[in-house]
């Protein structure tokens, strides 16, 4: 079962609940430095099957720090199983932007 899928109502009710289509998942992001060479990281982390592959969501989104979102900074959004302390399969090229 996906983490992605709406969990089953299982009252029947005459209004729909809204609450159930949405879901809150923990994800790690990639910072990436180097803004120009964002789409060569974005093509790596897809090679490898890292990076989040979601219909209507972006896998990039702008860097929750404010200093580094003011000047244009952005975030890879990987997947769920992916942890944070960076064991994730890319290649020491893609790394060096991180």
């Amino acid at each position: 079962m996906s983490v992605f899928r709406p969990s089953i109502a299982r009252t029947v009710g005459t209004v729909l609940d809204r609450t159930l289509f949405n879901k809150t998942v923990p994800v790690a992001a990639a910072r990436v430095l180097d803004v120009k060479n964002i789409a060569k990281y974005v093509k790596t982390l897809q090679n490898s099957r890292d990076i989040i592959g979601l219909e209507r969501l972006k896998p990039t989104v702008l860097d929750p720090d404010s200093t580094f979102a003011r000047k244009g900074g952005k975030c890879i959004l990987l997947k769920p199983d992916v942890k944070p302390e960076g064991n994730f399969s890319i290649g020491l090229e893609a790394i060096e932007g991180f």
